[in-house]
């Protein structure tokens, strides 16, 4: 086949044209669900990007909060608050009471 021949196209018009068309029809389906699954894969990608960021911003905020959480829970912490709402802290422990049937 000739440069000339492949320019007009001939492979398309001659007694093979049926058997050539539908090649170039599977290959042009190829390279859209080609396309497609590449496109499709990328998506994928950019989400799983997304939640990684996210998870990482929400283990921070958990971290962070638990630091506070701890820091607010501290004994000093607690008897300061006590103190500051007019409570008084007792000198012993509470007694537990038994009843016995």
């Amino acid at each position: 086949m000739e440069l000339k021949d492949i320019l007009r196209l001939k492979m398309f018009r001659g007694e093979n044209a049926t058997r050539n068309w539908l090649i170039l029809i599977g290959i042009l389906l190829w390279m859209l669900l080609s396309i497609g699954l590449s496109h499709n894969a990328e998506g994928k990608a950019k989400y799983l990007a997304y939640l990684n960021a996210e998870n990482r911003r929400l283990q921070s905020e958990y971290v962070g909060l638990k630091s506070l959480l701890m820091k607010k829970q501290l004994r000093s912490n607690v008897y300061n608050e006590i103190k500051s709402r007019g409570f008084v802290i007792p000198k012993r422990p509470p007694v537990k009471i038994v009843k016995e049937e």
